[in-house]
């Protein structure tokens, strides 16, 4: 890095660029509009700009010399481009730019040159840094290695792998802040103050911003949409989808579920059953808002199984549910109902409903895990649920504890559920000479018997418990290492009604962990009840994946 570049970068060092740009058709879009708003941003403390085409840079060159990222882009066949060719540099530059930034993910643009030659030629023709506009740690590694003078976090959320990314990737850049030895630009989807403090503090050289400051119609659009949605109080139904039964009930935006009713899955006889059944229930609950003049908004359903999130159609389910998988959940309840209708795993709902109406609302960061049956989970960071590429995000109970261990019913060993679940609590009651009744009471009734004689002070009960909440004290302890999150939160059948139990577990983690005494590992029992799912699946009617 020359003597005068290093400068240029030191004074965009630990401080704000301001990205000037409107939207095609935006009544900003017009050259001496982006040229007075850019003058408030310098005003306003920025120590640079990124400014698109050399109409607005030459403008703007007259009346600043700070540094200026200059981009042209170019609208083709194959979408939206940022400085194709040598030519749009060469006006970019002639225009006054500082930085030429271009587009250095993987993505095809026959229409342009290759941004490998392109950096070439910028530094030898035009003598100028380059800024690669990368969306993954791959490409900003391969930029680094072209020879970019600086990368930033731009399009992560635009390609085509990262668009399930809609807020800044926090992970990205600490990745990249590990990995790479040139200045870092944090940029795209960074809204506030506090977020860009946490970029520097997160390894960013600067912070780039753009919409959250210079277009007011984006903030007009925030504003008027999260009031519409205050104004708005339609309830909407939440449905939550087990192997045993199927919940449904009206809920309010409070989280008070009304007009709750309950039908057995008939999962055993196949997937047309399942739905029949999923029918009658919202059927039910429809009919009585109906009869107090209200009209649900629409409709959201928990199902168990991995849910695809492009079409609601469900990806994989275990044989709890038999035929379950690859059924579209979404269209068939939207041509039923006519209503919009959204669907999550539930496990996930779950979680959903603690984040809004339990102990999650005062966390930006926990793990909830839901202990029946098998073991459902769901990870909140920085305010929202992660659901990850397929929605297997916070598949907790198939996280291994014993290598080699017992058998799961996802075909691995040694999973955590193969060791916290109502078949585990069952196996370990009978192991410590537990009797079990004789007259073929079904799993979930013997596992509410031990629970029952475990609070009455059942020895064989109470090792049963002592023994599972080891395990899961271990698998937690896992969780606290991988996330650090600042809570933990239990719930589910398998342990209500029995209050040291998550205590207990609490104490055996701090142990576990890491710099435990230090660290004070929190692990509470959460608020959420036995229509968490149903809560949870509603709130996507409310507000979609917050």
């Amino acid at each position: 890095m020359s003597a005068i570049v290093e400068q240029l970068f030191q004074q965009l060092k630990g401080r704000l660029i301001v990205s000037c740009q409107a939207f095609p058709g935006d009544p900003l879009e017009d050259t001496d509009a982006i040229r007075r708003i850019a003058l408030a941003a310098v005003s306003g403390g920025a120590a640079g700009l990124r400014l698109n085409s050399a109409q607005h840079i030459a403008a703007l060159r007259r009346d600043t010399r700070l540094p200026i990222i200059g981009i042209e882009k170019h609208h083709g066949p194959a979408g939206l481009h940022i400085t194709s060719d040598f030519s749009a540099a060469t006006a970019l530059a002639a225009a006054g730019a500082s930085i030429i930034a271009l587009d250095c993910t993987d993505r095809l643009w026959p229409e342009g040159d290759p941004w490998r030659k392109l950096i070439q030629r910028i530094h030898q023709e035009l003598r100028l840094p380059v800024m690669a506009d990368i969306a993954t740690l791959d490409e900003a590694l391969a930029a680094a290695a072209a020879g970019a003078d600086c990368v930033g976090t731009t399009l992560n959320g635009y390609t085509e792998n990262t668009r399930d990314n809609q807020s800044f990737n926090w992970t990205l850049l600490a990745q990249m802040a590990q990995q790479l030895q040139l200045p870092i630009m944090a940029e795209g989807r960074i809204s506030t103050p506090e977020q860009a403090r946490r970029a520097i503090n997160g390894g960013a050289w600067c912070v780039i911003v753009g919409s959250a400051i210079t277009r007011p119609g984006v903030l007009a659009s925030n504003f008027a949409h999260a009031i519409e949605q205050a104004a708005s109080t339609a309830p909407a139904i939440g449905v939550d989808i087990g192997g045993t039964s199927i919940k449904a009930g009206l809920v309010k935006r409070s989280g008070e579920v009304c007009f709750s009713a309950q039908t057995p899955t008939h999962a055993m006889e196949g997937r047309e059953s399942i739905a029949a059944s999923v029918c009658q229930v919202v059927g039910q609950v429809f009919q009585a808002a109906r009869n107090h003049c209200l009209e649900p908004a629409g409709i959201g359903i928990a199902t168990a199984g991995a849910v695809d999130e492009r079409d609601g159609s469900i990806f994989a389910a275990t044989d709890n549910l038999p035929g379950w998988a690859g059924f579209p959940l979404r269209a068939f309840a939207e041509e039923h109902f006519h209503l919009p209708v959204s669907v999550v795993n539930d496990a996930q709902a779950a979680v959903l409903s603690e984040m809004h109406f339990g102990l999650g609302r005062g966390l930006s960061d926990f793990v909830a895990i839901t202990i029946g049956t098998g073991i459902g989970g769901g990870i909140v960071s920085a305010g929202k649920l992660l659901r990850g590429q397929h929605g297997f995000a916070g598949t907790i109970g198939h996280s291994v504890l014993r290598v080699g261990g017992r058998p799961c019913n996802c075909g691995r060993v040694g999973c955590m559920e193969a060791y916290v679940s109502t078949s585990a609590l069952i196996r370990e009651f009978s192991e410590q000479g537990g009797a079990a009744p004789e007259d073929g009471t079904g799993d979930a009734a013997l596992a509410l018997r031990i629970n029952e004689l475990a609070r009455s002070g059942d020895a064989a009960a109470q090792k049963a418990y002592t023994l599972l909440g080891e395990y899961l004290a271990e698998g937690i302890a896992n969780l606290f290492n991988l996330l650090d999150p600042q809570a933990v939160l239990l719930s589910g059948g398998l342990i209500e009604d029995y209050p040291q139990f998550v205590p207990a577990v609490e104490s055996q983690v701090a142990r576990l962990l890491h710099f435990g005494a230090k660290r004070q590992p929190q692990v509470l029992a959460a608020q959420a009840g036995r229509l968490a799912g149903v809560q949870g699946a509603a709130t996507l009617t409310f507000a979609p994946w917050s």
